[in-house]
């Protein structure tokens, strides 16, 4: 029972196309009275709930941040980063391939599940795809 509990608090890997560079983009996140210097390549998905962003790390970390989801999605990388409901965006580096269930839900390495836009389900399935097929070429 206990490595079982230690699996659990080991940092997920993310995979990343070849062509993509990282460790670059760094984002400075107020948090409680300090700044926390964190690299965009660390965080799995983020969370909006009105005017604040739940942003999770890969190392299993929730930091609120008061900023909204939309200012994120103006400067998070497009190519690695997407809106996939009017409450989240997902790194995809960090979306299990092949699992888009039924439910239109993105499975996260992590174990998350990230609600998808009905609208958008079928842009979203096909932008899924192309990435995960970037990462075989």
């Amino acid at each position: 029972m206990e490595s079982l509990n230690n699996a659990q608090t080991l940092p997920v890997l993310p995979t990343f196309p070849a062509s993509y560079q990282r460790g670059i983009q760094r984002i400075a996140l107020p948090y409680l009275n300090r700044t926390v210097m964190l690299s965009v390549d660390d965080i799995t998905c983020l969370q909006g709930e009105g005017n604040y962003t739940f942003l999770f790390t890969r190392d299993r970390k929730k930091y609120l941040i008061s900023k909204t989801l939309k200012e994120f999605e103006r400067t998070l990388d497009g190519e690695v980063f997407l809106r996939v409901h009017k409450s989240y965006i997902v790194n995809l580096g960090y979306a299990r391939r092949g699992v888009f269930g039924n439910d239109r839900t993105i499975r996260m390495v992590d174990g998350r599940e990230v609600s998808v836009s009905r609208r958008r389900t079928k842009d979203i399935f096909e932008r899924l795809s192309r990435y995960h097929q970037n990462l075989l070429n």
